[in-house]
């Protein structure tokens, strides 16, 4: 997803140019898989690329005797009744809430869940499949640890929403009086898109893959500067889209990414490490989406400068379920002549990994390794932003995010100053489900004053080889973003 990013953000240090893109967030609402966590007594090798900073320890895994995401019932099935103690817990008043605001917007006929938990019978075949999936966190997958700080559209289930279905649960899920359903939710107010680009014709996935990356290339309309306020993405099938990340390509860089289309033959190319992978360092994230993603609004007042003459490279995650489907997704934007506060990519990582100086080592069977780093903000804008001078004004940080892949099992960033603040710390690593979390208030940020502390775990237990940063799936990554804004001080 962000596998190609770091290189390109070496790159800008000897290349400096203006850097386009947006963070949304992206509160995951469905897992393939529970991933474990590093084995949390092991020696983590602290590496010391960026002196002493803290630490956080990776989280045990945890197992459960049923698969929550097979979508096959249990062999035991719970009794369920329609009827029983009234005064106890029951479906319609005290468990479909729940399910309904934190499992529907995917667990739902024709959507990327395997199965649906819309209705009663749904949900009671299903309960001893959702009872571990539910006690172990797994469900709703939400990655950030609860002891880091407060996100909105968190998905993740309270102690008092957990409570709350394991009771009705046990006490035999009884499914109770309809009229106690609760209404419907009130939809979200509808964003004033005013760009709509599609996948110029179908694409139908690979059945002899279980994921497949594929990007295509779209033309951004507008003749002058304008910026990007909200954006969404309309999977054409939900069945098989697991996410999407819309990269934008300034208009410099349109001809690489060009020949890497018109050398495939099919529409669109494969592009798993980013929609070039090492060939150009200049493609931004523009924004992003999962199943249960928020509406696409931005945080207000914010906005990325976007350049007549770019294009967007839509990067596709697609998830074949056996039978073949095609998909031709839509992307939609809001776009404004004017914002208060202009909108960056902030990214962090040691510059030395990328070229070996140091190496981003993580040695063959090590249950778990630590890689490190913290640096100035004002040393990153000054080095990726500094064609707009805005490097040392006050900033907010509206988000954040990590980048690892398959071999990590844990991260954290953090603020370090006066004020120093846990951003996000993911206890448990999975590649598949990546979020740009945005922080329920943001956080002031003083560009000279403040470092962005960054560290990553990784077990490589099992794997006789050593593992070093690169573009691949058997390669690493250890990569920070964030979404900030400052003020406005130029036309």
């Amino acid at each position: 997803m962000l596998t190609s990013f770091a290189v390109r953000y070496v790159r800008r240090m000897k290349n400096t140019g203006p850097l386009v893109l947006v963070l949304v967030a992206l509160p995951a609402c469905n897992s393939p898989s529970g991933s474990p966590g590093a084995d949390t007594n092991a020696d983590a090798d602290a590496d010391a690329d960026a002196g002493t900073a803290p630490t956080g320890a990776t989280s045990a895994d945890s197992t459960t005797d049923a698969d929550p995401t097979t979508g096959q019932p249990p062999t035991t099935a719970t009794t369920t009744t329609t009827g029983g103690d009234e005064t106890g817990p029951t479906y319609y008043r005290d468990a479909k809430p729940i399910f309904d605001r934190k499992c529907v917007m995917c667990h739902q006929p024709e959507n990327i869940a395997p199965f649906s938990l819309q209705t009663y019978d749904e949900v009671s075949t299903f309960a001893q499949i959702i009872v571990p999936a539910i006690t172990n966190r797994i469900m709703p997958p939400w990655p950030p640890g609860a002891d880091c700080t407060s996100y909105k559209h968190d998905r993740s289930l309270t102690d008092e929403e957990l409570a709350t279905l394991l009771g009705w649960v046990d006490a035999g899920a009884h499914e109770g009086d309809p009229a106690d359903a609760p209404a419907p939710p009130e939809p979200e107010p509808p964003i004033a898109y005013d760009i709509e680009l599609g996948i110029p014709e179908p694409y139908t996935p690979s059945l002899d893959v279980n994921d497949d990356y594929r990007c295509f290339l779209l033309d951004w309309p507008k003749d002058q500067p304008s910026y990007v306020t909200g954006l969404t993405i309309e999977p054409g099938d939900r069945q098989i889209v697991h996410h999407v990340i819309a990269y934008l390509v300034p208009p410099d860089e349109v001809p690489l990414y060009q020949a890497l289309d018109d050398g495939d033959p099919g529409p669109g190319y494969p592009c798993f490490g980013g929609p070039s992978g090492e060939a150009t360092p200049k493609a931004q994230w523009l924004g992003a989406w999962v199943p249960g993603s928020a509406n696409g609004e931005l945080p207000e007042g914010t906005g990325i400068l976007v350049k007549p003459g770019s294009k967007i490279a839509l990067q596709m995650h697609y998830h074949p379920i056996g039978v073949e489907l095609s998909d031709q997704s839509t992307l939609k934007a809001r776009t404004a002549e004017d914002v208060e506060r202009i909108a960056f990519l902030l990214p962090i990582a040691n510059p030395g990994w990328p070229i070996n100086t140091p190496p981003m080592l993580i040695p063959p069977n090590a249950p778990d390794t630590l890689h490190a780093f913290a640096m100035n903000i004002d040393t990153i804008m000054g080095w990726v932003y500094a064609e707009e001078g805005l490097y040392t004004l006050p900033m907010l940080l509206h988000s954040a995010s990590l980048h690892m892949h398959t071999h990590a099992s844990s991260g954290k960033l953090g603020k370090l100053g006066v004020d120093s603040a846990c951003l996000l710390d993911v206890p448990r690593w999975d590649f598949n489900w990546q979020g740009i979390y945005e922080l329920e208030e943001p956080v002031p940020i003083s560009p000279t004053l403040d470092q962005i502390y960054l560290e990553c775990h990784y077990d490589n237990t099992g794997n006789e080889n050593a593992i070093l940063w690169g573009e691949g799936t058997e390669d690493e990554m250890c990569l920070g973003v964030f979404y900030v804004s400052t003020p406005k001080i130029f036309p």
